[in-house]
């Protein structure tokens, strides 16, 4: 495996980089703070101006045909300035229309995605957990049910939304404006509108349907490696920029006239979270790369996301700890990077979830693993 980044992947963390920070920053996000809905339309439209919605796709429509590692830097840099938008979920689905989605999907979905206009989203709760036991089954061509925890749901062109189809698996584009889909307003950890949905009788037509049938792949568990994935990604941004404001206190902010930084237990405690921070990003990385060459990645995906799931906890609450009251401030900023870290350590399964699926994986699979 090769880590070198690419003049591409160099170019997008840069490019990320320079528009994030340059758009959003404390205050702002202090100003946005009652927005309980929504997303900000104006940060999508640049993000989109400059290529980067649209990175992994095509170039028919409007791609740069990016692998995922080169676009981690992006959700790295979204995760850092803790942006509220729908991105890990538009690049994935739109990856997913883009490689198994018929023509007609691809032309209704992704050009408009391209340009900034929509934005899709993933009803993947359910279908995190291994026995997909409670996945919405369609009966009589249509589907009634509830699926809770689908975020940025309001205002998608398109959710994906895995379903039962007799002894198989489909995923389906549904439309939240259809007919008999109503929304429910679940506020998250960190203030993302998440939404539960409430599907009475919703017809479900064949033409919006990516059925596994003709591709070797499992879709859902195609998704879900992605998935897993892009989480760690955004969660990489979040620990990385918290560990370095704690930084910043620990040396600023003085005790028997000494900084912070310059007592053991203190230096200790931030250097653990910077090896956490470390190991996550190897993981990060290693997932990527190998979903990037085209190769399954079920046990290195779900790895990323368990360092997710355990970084996030470690050190959200020791750059809390170390900011003293002040970590316990919610008015404080260290606190937005706590609620992220927690957010992100539970979406779609924490750690001992992800523990039980690598633990059978390996009881599966003689291959995994290192023999001792």
């Amino acid at each position: 495996m090769d880590f070198t980044k690419t003049d591409i992947h160099a170019s997008v963390d840069v490019l990320a980089n320079q528009i994030f920070r340059g758009q959003v920053n404390d205050d702002y996000l202090k100003a946005r703070r009652e927005q309980h809905q929504g997303f900000d339309r104006d940060l999508w439209r640049v993000l989109a101006d400059a290529g980067l919605l649209a990175g992994t796709l095509s170039e028919e429509f409007g791609g740069s045909e990016m692998n995922l590692l080169e676009v981690t830097g992006l959700l790295e840099a979204q995760g850092a300035v803790l942006a509220k938008l729908p991105l890990w979920q538009s690049i994935i689905a739109s990856q997913l229309i883009d490689s198994f989605g018929s023509r007609t999907q691809k032309a209704a979905l992704l050009p408009s995605l391209a340009k900034g206009d929509t934005h899709l989203s993933l009803a993947f709760t359910e279908a995190a957990r291994t026995d997909l036991e409670d996945l919405l089954v369609i009966d009589s061509d249509s589907v009634t049910g509830l699926v809770n925890d689908v975020a940025f749901a309001e205002g998608a062109s398109a959710i994906v939304l895995p379903l039962k189809a007799g002894k198989s698996t489909v995923l389906y584009l549904l439309d939240p404006s259809q007919k008999g889909v109503n929304l429910l307003l679940q506020m998250a950890s960190n203030d993302e509108a998440h939404y539960q949905l409430q599907l009475d009788r919703v017809s479900i037509d064949p033409a919006n349907i990516i059925a596994s049938q003709g591709h070797s792949e499992d879709l859902v568990e195609w998704v879900l490696q992605r998935c897993y994935t892009a989480i760690a990604a955004v969660q990489l941004g979040v620990v990385q920029e918290a560990i370095r404001r704690t930084a910043i206190y620990v040396n600023e902010r003085h005790q028997f006239n000494k900084p912070l930084s310059s007592f053991q237990a203190v230096s200790h405690r931030a250097a653990n979270g910077y090896i956490d921070y470390s190991s996550l990003r190897a993981c990060v990385w290693l997932a990527a790369w190998t979903l990037s060459e085209g190769k399954d990645a079920r046990a290195e995906s779900r790895t990323a996301k368990w360092w997710a799931c355990e970084a996030g906890h470690r050190i959200g609450h020791t750059a809390q700890h170390l900011h003293g009251g002040l970590g316990a401030d919610v008015d404080y900023p260290i606190h937005r990077y706590f609620l992220w870290a927690k957010q992100l350590e539970f979406t779609l399964g924490g750690a001992q979830q992800q523990l039980a699926q690598l633990g059978k994986q390996l009881a599966d699979n003689d291959s995994l693993g290192f023999v001792v």
